[in-house]
């Protein structure tokens, strides 16, 4: 049975979003401070998302409006309840895809018709980080996770029964190695 990735109820689209705080992004972050510190935690900062069916360039004009390098994209799940995460999307996916061309069919699409869905990283190979594991790493623990990997987020789950997990957060690496970069010049 694959496991249903649902997105917290307060999940809150990029479209009806006029301001965003972003959280501890002008803090420092030690090495040594607990992973937990580096997450932007979904329990506290409503989760950005879009639509599978949204416009490039109308996610891309959110992410530059809130300040943000990636949306996670949902989709409705089963009888409309709540919606389920069916990739993440960042400003790099949208940079690179030139000319752009869908992966599935192969065919040329003018960039007006280039949907999110299109060129989404999709939810079956999304980098995972169990919420429960965070306890035990620190941000050096997670910035060396990013190193040589060429990924730029982590989605973090937390797991609800057998068969279900929750969206709980995102790790950024370039907010991670900002943070990190201003405790070691304060140093």
């Amino acid at each position: 049975m694959e496991t249903a990735l649902l997105v917290p109820a307060r999940v809150r689209w990029s479209a009806s979003l006029i301001e965003r705080s972003i959280a501890n992004d002008g803090s420092r972050l030690d090495a040594d401070d607990s992973a937990l510190h580096a997450l932007t935690d979904f329990q506290h900062e409503y989760p950005i998302s879009v639509d599978t069916d949204t416009s490039i360039d109308e996610a891309l004009a959110d992410m530059n409006r809130l300040s943000v390098h990636a949306l996670l994209v949902t989709q409705v799940g089963f009888e409309g309840v709540d919606p389920q995460v069916a990739g993440l999307i960042t400003a790099y996916d949208i940079a690179r895809e030139r000319p752009h061309s869908s992966p599935r069919t192969g065919e040329m699409k003018a960039r007006k018709h280039v949907m999110v869905g299109d060129i989404m990283t999709p939810r079956s190979e999304l980098s995972l980080v169990n919420y429960e594991s965070l306890q035990t790493l620190t941000a050096l623990d997670i910035y060396q996770m990013f190193q040589g990997t060429g990924l730029t987020h982590l989605l973090v789950i937390e797991t609800q029964g057998v068969d279900s997990a929750v969206a709980r957060g995102l790790l950024s690496r370039a907010t991670l190695a900002k943070r990190l970069r201003r405790s070691a010049q304060t140093a």
